[in-house]
């Protein structure tokens, strides 16, 4: 009699395409919820049309760029921690979270060559590609630690 083989436990249980598409499209749609919101506490209220002009902009420019980023970088890490046997939520959350605060400062530097890079841009880079490793994890099903055979 042959001993049965024990299944090797899965690190995660959606597929990691789908779960970068997931977390592409909440990242931008989370950072004009926050735009809103702070628009709302300041005016009282009201919404103005600034705002609403800038979920045009992040539809045209932040989702595109969300996705590119999301599979240029955040699937592979992914992919990588994979294949170490290292996949866990904590591990690529923070990875994502260095991805974003790295990204924020280059953009910021390309875009604006002459301004310096002020503390509250990496860590709104560092804020967004937390939140997009969390709903990476999440929509991946990755567990908080790595399971150990």
């Amino acid at each position: 009699m042959l001993p049965e083989a024990v299944p090797e436990p899965r690190a995660h249980t959606h597929p990691l395409w789908f779960a970068g598409l997931i977390a592409a499209v909440s990242a931008p749609l989370a950072y004009w919820t926050v735009l809103v919101v702070i628009e709302l506490a300041i005016n009282g209220g009201s919404v103005s049309e600034e705002i609403m002009r800038s979920l045009g902009l992040l539809a045209m420019v932040g989702l595109p760029a969300s996705l590119v980023v999301t599979f240029l970088l955040g699937c592979p890490l992914a992919l990588a921690l994979r294949k170490r046997g290292k996949l866990s939520a904590f591990n690529l959350c923070a990875g994502a979270l260095f991805i974003g605060a790295a990204l924020a400062v280059i953009l910021a530097k390309l875009a604006f060559p002459s301004n310096g890079v002020e503390l509250a841009l990496p860590a709104l880079g560092a804020g967004t590609g937390l939140f997009a490793g969390i709903v990476f994890c999440l929509a991946a099903g990755i567990p908080l630690r790595r399971q150990t055979p």
